[in-house]
């Protein structure tokens, strides 16, 4: 898959988890595959498990915490210049149930993506997460 955890911390603040998470992302075009049978049923693609493995382990290398709201998710990105940046944000609030940092991606709170940067074509992707914890799961 990717290179890993470059960087995941709390700023100075105390609430604030940053991540930054380098690789090849996978955008929500590429989360399903149909699978063959007796009925045709949506699976995830290979890419799309180790893509959901590898962000979260980035995600959980700095918290073992379980949120049920988010204040705040904020996302920054390099990109292959194809990729379209707004189909970043479903795959990333769904890493972030994934991993068990929240309950369900849909408290999330105030979602931002911001405008991305673009590299050469064959270099890896860099995402930088900002989330804003919200209530603590009990």
């Amino acid at each position: 898959m990717g290179k890993t955890c470059i960087y995941s911390g709390k700023d100075e603040g105390g609430g604030m988890i940053i991540v930054k998470w380098t690789g090849k992302a996978v955008n929500k075009n590429r989360r399903y595959r149909i699978a063959r049978g007796k009925k045709p049923i949506l699976v995830k693609t290979f890419a799309y498990k180790a893509w959901l493995k590898d962000i979260g382990w980035t995600i959980r290398a700095e918290t073992f915490k379980r949120y049920k709201t988010l204040q705040s998710v904020m996302i920054s990105a390099v990109l292959d210049p194809a990729a379209d940046h707004h189909n970043l944000v479903d795959v990333v609030l769904d890493a972030l149930q994934a991993c068990g940092l929240i309950v369900d991606d849909r408290n999330a709170g105030v979602v931002m993506s911001m405008p991305c940067e673009r590299h050469k074509r064959g270099a890896d992707d860099e995402i930088w997460l900002f989330i804003q914890p919200g209530e603590e799961e009990k």
